[in-house]
């Protein structure tokens, strides 16, 4: 393909041989495709500079291609690359680590991906317990494992939909059936969930701080109560920390909170942006995990703690610790919404803004979300309009009314200004609509 390719060739380039032209449903929606990165910024194919305030999801944590991060990825791959035998080089020193910050990590595992951690929390809490039935939060994605993969924020769902509807085509109903679904900060609900089914259940999967559609904290107590549900009917707490590890806080958002799971699923921003997840938890649960054998719950994977992902890892932690990076884009985080709050309220906009730390969410409604059903009646021509606005001033946000975003550390406090000027012309453009 020619080097002087538009970014709308290479869309229809790519559509002819990648399903729908990205291996990524996240990765559509845009006319743009960017080829470049560094520090807080993205630039595409036609040169033009993007403030970015996706940072793939949560990955990006210190800033893009981290010289650092990037130099200790390279030694390891020119010492000792992937062997297939005993621990890789690194892997103890990170498990040490994660074992020293999270404090639900007795033990710890590494694998590729979130999906792989929640799909193997599943299989640990059905070999410990012998039951087969899990729980989880209306709205709340905890990757495409059939185990966890119901009442999440498909594209199609209306309000009236059932709680239990899958995410997506291809699910096997004998898996799926076996999910049982609440709705976020319902305690009613969740109280008579146990009561029906707590004997059944072999897992209880949560979010500490909603991040799977936006910013929606539990209510006072919730997160307490569900800890204690599970105690009392015998049920493995399974947190999902895939997007709060490591960026809410080093020990995760259970170290704000102090409610600790027995299991807890990690990834993302552990690695600066290479593939690494993981799964922390008490030593007698996370001893059900050994290889093909009838009683334990299999781990395996060829690239499961691959050395370079493990020592961008290692580096990614360290430069953490030692430039106190939380303490700075919760800094950059409170800045920036403070600075949206002033644009909605000059702009007379229906519209909220809500988040914790370096993330956020702007909800186009009266008040903020408690739950995943609330924000199924956002105003999603207000949120086109304010997200085009500001794409075109080069700030980079979610396509997604209900999605996310975040900041990383490269971000400077001049790029958070501009970043609220943008969103004043951004807010008045929703007002018009």
């Amino acid at each position: 393909m020619s080097q002087e390719t538009s970014s709308s060739q290479r869309w229809e380039h790519a559509r002819k041989v990648i399903p729908r032209g990205a291996s990524s449903g996240h990765r559509l929606g845009w006319k743009q495709v960017f080829v470049r990165s560094g520090g807080a910024y993205l630039w595409d194919r036609e040169g033009n500079r993007y403030l970015d305030f996706l940072n793939a999801w949560g990955p990006i944590i210190l800033g893009h291609s981290d010289t650092r991060v990037n130099q200790a990825v390279l030694e390891a791959a020119n010492t000792c690359d992937l062997t297939g035998v005993g621990p890789q080089l690194g892997e103890i020193e990170l498990a040490e680590k994660v074992c020293e910050l999270m404090p639900s990590a007795e033990k710890v595992v590494f694998c590729t991906s979130g999906t792989d951690a929640t799909m193997h929390a599943a299989h640990i809490a059905r070999a410990a317990t012998g039951r087969v039935k899990v729980l989880k939060f209306h709205g709340s994605y905890h990757g495409w494992s059939d185990h966890v993969a119901v009442g999440g924020a498909r594209a199609d769902l209306t309000v009236d939909a059932p709680l239990e509807t899958v995410n997506s085509a291809g699910l096997h109903p004998g898996v799926t059936g076996d999910v049982v679904v609440v709705e976020w900060n319902d305690a009613a609900g969740l109280r008579a969930a146990f009561d029906r089914h707590g004997s059944q259940l072999a897992a209880a999967f949560a979010e500490g701080y909603i991040h799977s559609f936006g910013c929606v904290p539990p209510q006072a107590g919730f997160l307490e109560l569900l800890r204690e549900l599970c105690t009392r009917h015998g049920v493995l707490f399974v947190l999902d920390e895939v997007k709060t590890g490591f960026r809410a806080a080093l020990g995760g958002i259970q170290s704000v909170n102090g409610v600790i799971p027995d299991l807890t699923a990690f990834g993302k921003a552990i690695a600066n942006g290479y593939s690494l997840a993981g799964l922390a938890g008490r030593d007698e649960f996370m001893g059900h995990l050994g290889a093909y054998t009838r009683g334990e719950a299999t781990i395996d994977g060829t690239y499961n703690a691959s050395p370079y992902a493990i020592a961008a890892a290692n580096a990614t932690l360290g430069i953490m610790e030692s430039e106190e990076t939380i303490a700075r884009i919760y800094a950059l985080g409170e800045r920036l919404r403070a600075g949206y709050a002033r644009a909605i309220e000059e702009a007379g906009v229906e519209a909220v803004v809500t988040g914790i730390g370096s993330e956020w969410a702007v909800y186009f409604r009266a008040t903020a979300p408690q739950n995943f059903r609330d924000t199924m009646d956002v105003d999603t021509a207000r949120y086109g309009a304010y997200q085009a606005a500001l794409l075109e001033q080069g700030v980079l946000e979610t396509t997604s009314a209900t999605g996310d975003r975040r900041l990383n550390a490269s971000t400077t406090e001049d790029d958070i200004d501009r970043a609220v000027d943008a969103a004043r012309i951004a807010f008045a453009a929703a007002a018009a609509v």
